[in-house]
């Protein structure tokens, strides 16, 4: 009876710890913390990429000026439901637009966005 109740435990043991490696997956940005950590004047492109990563978008203004825009979705769980949920539940975009000049951060603005706004261009501004 010992010996049952042990390797049931450990088939039980790997089944769980095999299904805890299914949970991770994708990196979750945390734009509006994120955003707190860029300094003018002092953090550069790479300290950017260190902290953010690749942009979503990246534009040209110029030579010298360039604008890194980094967005992602947040689905509330009713929008989330498979089938009906673009017909429930909301969205909202988190937008943080970092401007350089050369190779610092110039400046850099965070916004919380609507579906509504972010599908008028808003983030694009």
């Amino acid at each position: 009876m010992t010996f049952k109740r042990l390797w049931l435990f450990g088939i039980l043991t790997a089944v769980l710890l095999s299904l805890t490696g299914c949970t991770g997956g994708s990196y979750i940005r945390h734009l509006a913390s994120d955003a707190s950590l860029l300094t003018p004047g002092k953090t550069t492109k790479k300290d950017v990429l260190a902290v953010l990563g690749q942009p979503s978008e990246k534009r040209e203004l110029n030579d010298k000026e360039e604008v890194w825009i980094y967005y992602q979705v947040n689905k509330s769980t009713l929008r989330k439901t498979p089938y009906v949920g673009d017909k429930m539940g909301y969205e909202e975009y988190d937008v943080l637009n970092i401007a350089f000049s050369g190779d610092l951060v110039n400046h850099s603005v965070y916004r919380l966005l609507t579906e509504g706004e972010f599908d008028k261009g808003v983030s694009k501004e």
